[in-house]
């Protein structure tokens, strides 16, 4: 099966197939044996990828399907994850929809540590937005789009549940 996978801004055309209970993964022409378990809650996978091991946290992002955020080595990703049918839809969606909003949402419930934006900065894609607290690690937390800051829905010490807004910004076009 054909995925369409970003992370970050970082675009790769992905193909999977699953042999003898392992999966066949191919990137940018290189294939690699996968073993994938899920295991304690259903947010945690292990990896084992060509013999070397990887611990994967996620959290659907409720705003939008197909999107996580992704920890691996105590650093978020901004994951995305399309088969071709929904990248279809979505580039549909954006040629309708054009510049509008985009919104950061916490990952998971924590601690806001520092806001390094305000209302009215302009932002690149890959921005940090907020520094923020989960699990006594320190995340940064990052736009997708580059845009403008609309609106700072949180400050500093304020503590937020999972998928809570924190960041309202106005896409470009």
């Amino acid at each position: 099966m054909k995925f369409i996978v970003r992370v970050e801004s970082e675009e790769k055309v992905v193909n999977v197939e699953e042999e003898n209970g392992y999966y066949s993964v191919e990137i940018d022409g290189k294939k690699s044996v996968v073993d994938c378990r899920h295991f304690g809650h259903k947010d945690y996978l292990s990896l084992l990828i060509d013999n070397k091991c990887y611990l994967i946290e996620s959290a659907p992002i409720k705003i939008d399907e197909g999107k996580y955020y992704a920890r691996v080595m105590g650093r978020y990703y901004n994951v995305e994850v399309l088969d071709e049918l929904l990248m279809a839809t979505r580039e549909a969606e954006k040629i309708v929809q054009g510049p509008g909003e985009h919104i950061v949402t916490s990952p998971m419930p924590g601690l806001i540590i520092d806001v390094k934006v305000n209302v009215g900065d302009t932002v690149e894609a890959n921005t940090v937005i907020v520094i923020m607290e989960a699990m006594k690690m320190q995340n940064e937390l990052i736009t997708e789009v580059p845009g403008v800051i609309k609106e700072i829905l949180v400050k500093p010490q304020e503590t937020v549940e999972s998928q809570v807004p924190l960041v309202r910004i106005e896409r470009e076009g």
